[in-house]
């Protein structure tokens, strides 16, 4: 090719090679650009908790992805160490007190199934590690609230409370736009410099 002629075999293959690497990440972050933010709460009497929930795009019963609890002593996370559970499965909690599967069905009698969520604090093992387990018992204001960390034997525990869930907007993640973004600059910047 003369020079100056604009891009060579070369530059136009490695350009679609780029555009090819773009669209494919792009289109790979399109399930994860989305989700949605939830608060709730449980009420049973004088003692209440309340905090945030991250569930996955999807249909009920949503996975829940993350999370906090709050009360008046500490703050727990939304334990996710076993990774996505199988519709209608459960997995049990690190200590094994507990069983939960991280679901919700906001539209459902019972927003949250029998095994529920499970919330912890700190590392399993070190001092201060507790867990919080919050599920349904199949009535709409018939929930349960256990704290523990060995089965059968639960310091703290609350039944037929109430848990209810309001539903944030859908909030884009930013990463799926930053990624299209950099990478339609990463082709122009591409383009220009094999154009000259």
């Amino acid at each position: 090719m003369e020079r100056g002629s604009g891009m060579n075999d070369k530059g136009r293959f490695q350009m679609k090679k780029m555009a090819c690497l773009v669209f494919a990440l792009f289109f790979m972050s399109l399930g994860h650009a989305f989700a949605d933010f939830s608060t709730f709460s449980y009420v049973d009497g004088t003692f209440s908790v309340s905090g945030t929930l991250i569930t996955a795009p999807g249909s009920e019963p949503f996975t829940v992805t993350g999370g906090t609890l709050n009360t008046a002593g500490f703050t727990a996370n939304l334990f996710t160490g076993a990774g996505a559970i199988s519709a209608g499965t459960s997995a049990t909690s690190p200590s094994g007190a507990f069983i939960y599967d991280n679901t919700l069905s906001p539209s459902a009698t019972s927003v949250l199934t029998y095994p529920g969520l499970l919330f912890t604090v700190g590392s399993f093992g070190a001092p201060g590690y507790n867990e919080i387990n919050i599920f349904g018992n199949g009535g709409a204001n018939n929930y349960s609230y256990y704290e523990g960390t060995a089965a059968g034997n639960y310091p703290v525990i609350y039944n037929g409370g109430t848990f209810t869930v309001t539903q944030a907007s859908s909030v884009p993640v930013p990463a799926a736009a930053w990624l299209l973004g950099s990478g339609l600059f990463g082709l122009i910047g591409v383009r220009r410099r094999f154009g000259k």
